[in-house]
């Protein structure tokens, strides 16, 4: 089944606007390399090569539109099988291809300004630039996918190594706070473990891949159940949220971890406690902005342990994983503020089981 697998990328490129272009332009340079051969006058070779582009674009598109249609039956055959008879079916056009050619040439000489050579050495000489060609072709195919197959496992790597560090903080801290329900209150630390499990299977379903912005939001929103429970009214919430833009695609925990920092560089040191407000919206440029501001401690208030930055640079190069320089982090020190601004391109999903 694996090569099954590695089969449909590779054979896709077959039925691709970007294979027929790259076709087309090659059997061009083709026939402008043929032409460039001694013993042809340039006079003679510019007449020939608009015929011999119109020839090698038939062979081309030609056999080009014979593996598209076979594609699915090409797909069930491994990686290499598939190879060698997508080989074979290129030698096999070629030779139809010249041979009619041929043919026309003898019936309709003015066709074709240049007298072809003896049957059997046109067509053997057209089955030998065939193979070069068509081999070349195959094999920058196959390494041109395995290259985006090796970036795409790399990346996966690189952003289960950043979810690695992420979750022994998050359990870290969501443990302590039940450890400190147990002794004040029983029952609200049932319910925090429930939320943290709730939590937990959000997480771990959603793996490595990008998920709807209204899953990062719940899970959020779980983080925030257990908080309260032991911050009480020390910690207020205000959500602004887009209706627009909750299917939008995002890393999975993106949010909860600037939440987290929010709740514990701005609200817990604070004696009076305080509110993170989350605005997530649709901005003029069709992108998703996310923010979170949350008041700052005052001097004596501050703790002297460094702020969040680890989360801050993980979220970050997550976000660089996922839409390259479309996607942004940001800070602000805003007087007795601090804000958080993520911005990141719109792509929606829309899930089949839509709740």
């Amino acid at each position: 089944m694996g090569q099954n697998t590695d089969n449909n990328e590779i054979l896709s490129d077959y039925c691709s606007a970007r294979t027929v272009f790259l076709v087309m332009l090659i059997m061009v340079l083709l026939a402008i390399v043929m032409l460039l051969v001694p013993g042809q006058s340039i006079h003679t070779s510019w007449d020939s090569l608009g015929l011999l582009v119109l020839l090698l674009l038939w062979l081309g598109l030609s056999s080009l539109s014979v593996l598209c249609a076979l594609s699915p039956r090409l797909k069930r055959l491994s990686l290499t099988a598939s190879t060698i008879v997508a080989f074979i079916i290129i030698q096999l056009m070629t030779l139809i291809v010249s041979e009619i050619a041929y043919q026309l040439t003898l019936y309709y000489v003015s066709l074709w300004p240049m007298v072809p050579e003896s049957h059997s050495l046109f067509l053997l000489r057209n089955l030998a630039i065939s193979t070069i060609v068509s081999g070349i072709a195959l094999r920058y195919m196959y390494l041109q996918r395995q290259i985006q197959r090796k970036s795409a496992a790399e990346n996966l790597a690189r952003v289960q190594a950043l979810q690695a560090r992420i979750h022994p903080h998050f359990l870290f801290n969501s443990m302590n706070t039940i450890a400190a329900l147990l002794h004040v209150d029983a029952d609200a630390a049932e319910k925090a473990v429930i939320s943290l499990s709730a939590m937990y299977r959000a997480a771990l379903e959603s793996g490595t891949e990008l998920v709807s912005l209204n899953s990062e939001i719940e899970l959020t929103r779980q983080y925030l159940s257990v908080e309260g429970l032991r911050l009480h009214d020390r910690l207020k919430i205000d959500w602004q949220i887009d209706p627009r833009v909750i299917h939008a695609q995002i890393p999975s925990l993106t949010i909860q971890p600037l939440v987290e920092n929010a709740v514990y560089h701005g609200i817990e040191p604070r004696v009076s406690g305080g509110e993170i407000r989350i605005s997530i919206k649709l901005d003029d440029s069709d992108k998703v902005r996310i923010t979170i501001s949350n008041p700052l401690p005052s001097v004596d208030e501050r703790s002297p342990q460094s702020g969040n930055q680890i989360a801050m640079k993980n979220i970050r190069e997550r976000l660089s994983i996922a839409f390259g320089r479309h996607a942004s982090l940001r800070s602000f020190h805003e007087g007795d503020c601090f804000r958080v601004e993520l911005e990141f391109p719109i792509t929606i999903d829309t899930p089949e089981d839509e709740q």
